[in-house]
């Protein structure tokens, strides 16, 4: 046996192997009407659990009422129920893809097209109720500023050596760590006058 990290092509043979062998000796995973109890659960928990870690303050059984019944418990904001909902369809739709019960073939590769559709039925119902603000949307689109002059890049750069090291060339003797205050360092004649 070969040391290290297997192939990526040895892990696709292991992996088809072992579901023709869940498909043909263990009879395949059960249908959804077989498990609907234990998707319906599944799905309850890992609803509840990531919008839980995005911050919604949703407990288990608010989250299962509002996923099964389709209406809210507690006075909380609507944004939170929405954040909810839109996560339970959009898992939903998941596992049915993954169940065989949706229109893909298995044996086409995901696109970024499906992904983005995903990411829309998840978010579209909270941005009804709460749309995202220009900021929140700038901060995802656009790239950093680019420095304003090319010095202050060199600078910024430097800044990620640690405290002591010296640059190579000119820079070295500038860009070396200054223990002082920055007040300091900008006027010498002040700091001469001190006797510092």
């Amino acid at each position: 046996m070969a040391r290290g990290r297997p192939s990526r092509a040895t892990v696709y043979a292991r992996l088809d192997s072992q579901l023709a062998e869940l498909r043909t000796r263990l009879g395949g995973l059960p249908s959804p009407e077989e498990s609907a109890y234990v998707w319906t659960d599944i799905w309850h928990l890992e609803a509840h659990h990531s919008t839980a870690l995005e911050g919604n303050a949703l407990v288990l059984r608010e989250v299962e009422t509002l996923l099964d019944q389709g209406r809210a418990v507690d006075a909380r904001p609507l944004k939170e129920y929405m954040e909810v909902k839109g996560y339970g369809d959009a898992v939903s739709r998941v596992y049915r893809e993954a169940m065989g019960a949706g229109d893909r073939t298995t044996d086409t590769l995901i696109t970024v097209q499906e992904v983005r559709h995903i990411y829309h039925l998840a978010m579209s119902p909270v941005w009804q109720v709460s749309p995202p603000s220009r900021r929140h949307r700038d901060r995802i689109t656009r790239q950093p500023p680019a420095p304003r002059h090319p010095s202050l890049h060199r600078r910024h750069d430097s800044a990620v050596v640690t405290a002591g090291t010296r640059m190579p060339g000119r820079m070295g003797r500038h860009h070396q760590h200054d223990p002082r205050p920055a007040a300091r360092r900008r006027h010498p004649s002040r700091t001469a006058s001190r006797g510092t």
